[in-house]
């Protein structure tokens, strides 16, 4: 709801509650940090207490998470100092918004994204920045792809900072709830444990595929399997190939007869669910469950093509592998979880589309 927003400033279409302060999408991204007044620091302090003698005893093991006292942009408003959380080790590492603000940097100076969004909610304890990329493009069909990515950070003491991708632009809870069930493309969290370095801003950028090269790239690729059309006797061998390769090398193999019943070779779980994808439909204790926002309903999907085979991979990793209830999906919310799998299914999409 929009009192859990503390202060926010954002670009663009404006939001529907108002609130916050209109910027321009020009700004870098310390600047809408310091407009959104979310250029304070956060510290760990020892934990204090008064003992049974009326002295002030100092832990030397926990601390808390404080916000410092700042004064506000906006209105010139002395904030006082806030604890956060409480009970922390010293193996806790406190990421400061500044921090999180120089990831998007890189895309900003290349001109990939635009900063859209700056947010605090519940009185500082989630942080959001969330950028725009430059890279929006159709599809066949005239499907507009929006994307948005952003970083949240959690001054709780126990989550992690998570990196998204998303087609929900993020200006309350209510819409950063949503942003994070979503089907996405980018998934990433990074730890409190360790120090967020620039080698390891690096790493996770390239690991999650959102280098500036990446992206650009990406795009091109996902255009390019969107033109190719493919049969479903096209789509089994790429689903055979991206999870029963070996099949292939049986003599007496015939993709036309998978699904017979009393065929030698059976699909693996992992093909039944991503052939399940593709049509809509889900199978669960003997019964076929119809799918929900698989992506389908584009109209760059609807004329079968390698675009749409490779998505109903990627939803399998991220949605129904392991299972498909709210529950277990948010147990698959891991750094790089399943991307050896998705990669892979790029790569063979984007060869039997060359092949064509």
């Amino acid at each position: 709801m929009s009192h859990e927003v503390e202060t926010m400033a954002w670009a663009n279409e404006v939001p529907w509650h108002r609130l916050g302060v209109e910027v321009d999408e020009n700004l870098t991204p310390d600047q809408i940090l310091r407009i959104a007044d979310l250029d304070w620091l956060v510290k760990r302090k020892p934990v204090q207490w008064t003992g049974a003698d009326g002295q002030l005893n100092t832990s030397e093991k926990y601390f808390s998470l404080v916000r410092e006292a700042f004064t506000r942009t906006c209105d010139g408003v002395k904030m006082p100092e806030q604890e956060l959380a409480s009970g922390l080790t010293d193996q806790y590492h406190p990421i400061q918004n500044k921090r999180m603000a120089e990831f998007f940097s890189d895309y900003i100076k290349n001109g990939v994204a635009t900063m859209e969004t700056a947010i605090s909610l519940f009185n500082g304890k989630i942080v959001v920045l969330m950028a725009k990329t430059n890279e929006n493009f159709e599809l066949a069909g005239g499907d507009k792809i929006e994307q948005y990515f952003y970083i949240a950070s959690y001054h709780t003491g126990r989550d992690q900072v998570k990196i998204r991708s998303s087609r929900t632009r993020v200006v309350c809870n209510n819409t950063f709830s949503a942003s994070l069930r979503e089907n996405v493309a980018i998934k990433g969290v990074i730890s409190h444990r360790i120090e967020f370095t620039d080698s390891i801003e690096k790493q996770v950028k390239e690991d999650l595929g959102i280098s500036v090269e990446q992206m650009r790239k990406f795009k091109e690729q996902t255009e390019f399997l969107a033109s190719k059309k493919l049969k479903e006797k096209d789509l089994l061998n790429y689903l055979v190939l991206v999870y029963q390769p070996e099949l292939l090398k049986e003599k007496s193999f015939n993709i036309g007869k998978m699904f017979d019943k009393g065929y030698e070779f059976k699909p693996s779980r992992n093909i039944n669910k991503s052939y399940g994808a593709f049509h809509d439909r889900y199978e669960k204790n003997g019964k076929l469950l119809k799918l929900e926002n698989t992506g389908n309903d584009l109209d760059s999907c609807k004329n079968d093509n390698y675009w749409k085979a490779f998505n109903c991979v990627t939803f399998n990793e991220d949605h129904l592998r392991g299972g498909a209830t709210a529950d277990e999906q948010r147990t698959k919310h891991a750094l790089l979880e399943n991307s050896s799998i998705k990669g892979k299914a790029l790569d063979i999409a984007l060869e039997l589309a060359k092949a064509q």
